[in-house]
């Protein structure tokens, strides 16, 4: 049988073995974090601004991506960094300048890490997509490697310069699929909907951030169901880029 003094060592024991494993692993997270911070800023901002907003979605979450295509010899770039929205971005010597000086950079973006001319995407004929660090302050980084040098770029790298991060894609092939079958075109839901989305028969999606503003009909009808207490109504907001 223990004696006190020894149940008292076993205790004591067992508290600085728990302290110790618990300090092991706050430290584990703490690498974890700094690790991201170093490279994955941009990530980590928008983790930070998610859990800030107590946003219950990602409703309000843009997915920043450039897309490198090659379609029928013309080449462009596809991306959503300008002001959020998606466009398709020709240059003739085929070298796209990202930076915040407007001036200066084909791809500007206001971020406060970034360089005026921070890195340039170019391509080469059978070579493909080459990311290019400019002498940037923050550094370039593809999936956490600094580039040092023009570095090939590969479907789904992970980009980010300075606090700016994205995903870039790659496109180079294209399929002509084959037309819908009688059997696929006379199914019911697909003729509905062929039939009568042209005459009004769709939904438009709120903005993020927005909400819906419910006609008069909508707000008596919410008013009487919520008294008879027999459902609620919830809106969730829509999805957009």
């Amino acid at each position: 049988m223990l004696s006190a003094d020894q149940l008292i060592s076993y205790a004591a024991a067992s508290i600085d073995t728990c302290a110790t494993e618990e300090l092991q692993h706050r430290l584990s997270l703490y690498q974890v974090f700094l690790k991201l911070y170093e490279q994955h800023r941009g990530l980590l901002d928008e983790i930070l601004n998610l859990e800030n907003s107590g946003s219950k979605s990602l409703a309000g979450v843009t997915l920043p991506y450039v897309q490198g295509v090659v379609l029928d010899n013309t080449v462009h770039l596809t991306t959503n960094l300008l002001q959020g929205k998606t466009q398709m971005l020709f240059q003739p010597q085929q070298v796209w300048i990202l930076g915040r000086d407007p001036h200066k950079a084909s791809v500007a973006v206001q971020e406060g890490r970034l360089s005026r001319c921070h890195a340039a995407i170019h391509y080469i004929a059978d070579k493909g997509f080459f990311l290019a660090d400019l002498g940037s302050r923050n550094g370039s980084f593809i999936n956490g490697e600094r580039v040092w040098r023009s570095t090939l770029l590969k479907d789904g790298d992970r980009i980010r310069l300075g606090s700016l991060s994205f995903v870039f894609f790659l496109c180079q092939t294209a399929q002509t699929l084959e037309p819908l079958s009688p059997e696929m075109l006379a199914h019911q839901e697909v003729k509905q909907f062929l039939t009568h989305l042209p005459a009004g028969g769709y939904e438009t999606r709120q903005e993020a951030g927005q909400e819906s503003q419910p006609s008069r009909d909508d707000s008596v009808s919410v008013s009487v169901n919520s008294l008879q207490g027999t459902f609620t109504f919830m809106h969730l907001d829509a999805d957009s880029q």
